[in-house]
């Protein structure tokens, strides 16, 4: 928005950054033409201020409101009713689209991409380091350092053998023992080490996504990390003893803003991908609704997998796979 200065009254004393010079004292419906720069100066200020005092710039994306259709009646519609309503898909849909929008292009704190001076997360490529990652696990873990470059010595060259390097063994007589330290003699002698009671081991929290973070994330590695959520739902869903717990609602966050990253026309193979996601978010639902409300705290709850099913099948136009998901739920 951008505002003006507006000058209530002519007759005020002239100050600092004012208009101060003479001005023809003209009738206000005058409509001649100026003949000289006292009447110009005159019809400017008259015109000025009929201008409105605030005004705002045309929002380029803003569009009419959507008429939702009426709702259909019970004895209309065979769906499921754990099944999103059809006008909410509607408005889901319009409203994910400002927002994929306003991520991909936004309207306020604009920063160019700046290369982090250390990793913010692991590659692409590596599926079992980004689940530490996601699991909120320490940096050591899922950017663990690389293995220093081993020197090979070329055969020829002087040097010792390892075979004939002895190292210095101290004797014992020459050891001083403390003597307030009950038990590190025996300790010391016999090789064996105290055993501490260790702290309690804090509980992982799950790693929320950042604007930062999504800010380095592009479409192919949204792809790529669809593709690893896919295969951890099924992974759960599939064995007796998953080795890692259900997702949790912080990761269906995290689905459902790496979908805002991927363009509206994708090749089929990704695609794929996405009718995968939704498969594998159907196969949950089903078995959290096979479980009844007790839901534990923190985890992922059956309205976020309906949020990324409708995201997939509305943006993407898969809507093949609402008859899938009420066959499925409805079994």
């Amino acid at each position: 928005m951008s505002k003006r200065p507006r000058d209530d009254s002519d007759d005020d004393e002239p100050a600092l950054g004012r208009q101060i010079l003479p001005v023809a004292n003209l009738p206000a419906n005058f409509d001649g033409v100026p003949t000289d720069g006292l009447q110009y100066l005159f019809t400017v200020r008259r015109d000025a201020k009929k201008l409105p005092h605030v005004t705002r710039v045309v929002n380029p994306y803003e569009t009419a409101q959507s008429i939702l259709p009426a709702a259909p009646s019970s004895s209309e519609t065979s769906s499921h009713p754990s099944l999103p309503s059809e006008e909410w898909r509607i408005l889901f849909r319009e409203r994910f689209g400002n927002l994929r929008k306003n991520v991909t292009q936004p309207t306020a704190n604009v920063q160019l991409p700046q290369i982090p001076a250390r990793q913010l997360m692991p590659d692409k490529q590596n599926r079992e380091l980004w689940w530490a990652f996601l699991s909120g696990k320490p940096e050591t873990e899922w950017n663990p350092p690389k293995k220093p470059m081993q020197r090979k010595i070329k055969p020829g060259m002087r040097a010792f053998r390892e075979e004939t390097l002895v190292p210095y063994q101290v004797p014992m007589t020459d050891l001083v023992m403390p003597s307030n330290a009950e038990g590190s003699q025996e300790a010391l002698y016999t090789g064996e080490e105290a055993v501490s009671e260790q702290a309690p081991v804090a509980a992982l929290e799950p790693r929320p996504l950042t604007p930062v973070l999504l800010r380095h994330i592009d479409q192919r590695m949204s792809l790529h990390l669809v593709m690893y959520f896919t295969h951890w739902i099924n992974l759960h869903l599939n064995q007796k003893d998953p080795p890692f717990p259900r997702l949790a609602d912080v990761h269906a966050q995290w689905i459902f803003f790496l979908l805002t990253r991927i363009d509206d026309y994708i090749s089929a193979d990704d695609i794929s991908l996405l009718r995968n996601l939704v498969r594998a978010c159907l196969s949950l639902v089903k078995v959290m609704l096979r479980e009844g409300t007790a839901v534990e705290e923190g985890s992922i709850v059956p309205e976020s997998c309906w949020i990324i099913v409708t995201t997939v099948i509305g943006v993407w136009g898969q809507q093949d796979l609402w008859m899938d998901a009420e066959a499925m739920v409805g079994r």
